[in-house]
């Protein structure tokens, strides 16, 4: 026999969930997926620097 209490699997630790936790996740999530979003948009764009660059370095090089 264990020698602690079993909870029901919809228990948390605080209790039950309440609106304002709801609320405050949706919020997190919503912040989250901008962060990806301009961290994507970032990484695309130094990509293409990139490439710029190394293009016009190719152009250099090519050049007598």
């Amino acid at each position: 026999m264990p020698d602690h209490d079993e909870r029901p699997p919809t228990a948390l630790a605080h209790g039950a969930a309440k609106t304002s936790d709801i609320e405050r996740v949706r919020r997190n999530v919503d912040q989250a997926e901008v962060r990806v979003t301009n961290d994507a948009q970032t990484s695309t764009a130094r990509r293409r620097r990139q490439l710029r660059g190394r293009e016009a370095q190719r152009r250099d090089d090519a050049q007598p």
